[in-house]
């Protein structure tokens, strides 16, 4: 089944799953006031149904919100409707393939997806290529590496669940994978759940 399929089925359950590792969410939301440029374009990545779109959209003249699956942009749009976000857009789009020019934005967001990414270099790399020169990305990520027992956790819902962590990021590996990319990171903090969150806000790199 491909990517979009995987999600596309669990778009009806997805916020009662979301529950169960959402203890450091509202930190998130809390951080983005301070982490993102206030104004200008923002893109959000793998935003699901919507559980960050709203903190976003305070923050940005302009919110691009995609998902690669289209039942979960169909959600998003909903919610987006629902709760009048007049400056938010919404789209499916893939990770790989940014339907973007290059410097589009000045802020990318994409929560707790690297992860679960067959190739999160190359997502990275789209993230990138769409920011303006100096531009912000802030990848809340999922640490499934941090300890033995979240490797072993994270081994068993590979095997019984749609969440299947393809890179078990701890938190000094996902400052490494972000860099690679050609970003230099600010920020790295370690926020508390079931599976910890690594926190992490980068600056593209001037040419």
């Amino acid at each position: 089944m491909s990517e979009a399929g995987v999600w596309d089925r669990l778009a009806g359950r997805y916020d009662s799953f979301v529950r169960l590792f959402d203890a450091s969410y509202d930190q998130v939301r809390e951080r983005l006031a301070r982490d993102l440029p206030a104004g200008g374009r923002v893109l959000e990545l793998a935003a699901g149904t919507g559980q960050f779109t709203a903190a976003l959209a305070i923050q940005a003249d302009q919110l691009l919100a995609t998902d690669i699956s289209p039942e979960m942009v169909a959600r998003l749009r909903e919610r987006v409707r629902e709760t009048q976000l007049q400056n938010v857009d919404c789209a499916v789009m893939s990770a790989y393939e940014l339907d973007a020019p290059d410097g589009t934005f000045d802020g990318v967001f994409c929560a707790n997806a690297l992860h679960v990414m067959d190739d999160p270099a190359r997502a990275l790399s789209e993230f990138r290529r769409v920011l303006t020169p100096g531009g912000v990305l802030v990848a809340p990520t999922f640490l499934h590496g941090v300890d033995s027992f979240r490797r072993a956790l994270s081994r068993t819902l590979s095997l019984v669940s749609p969440f299947v962590a393809h890179t078990r990021f701890d938190l000094a590996e996902l400052e490494r994978s972000i860099s690679a990319a050609g970003f230099e990171v600010s920020v790295a903090e370690r926020l508390p759940g079931l599976f910890p969150l690594g926190y992490v806000v980068a600056h593209s790199e001037t040419p």
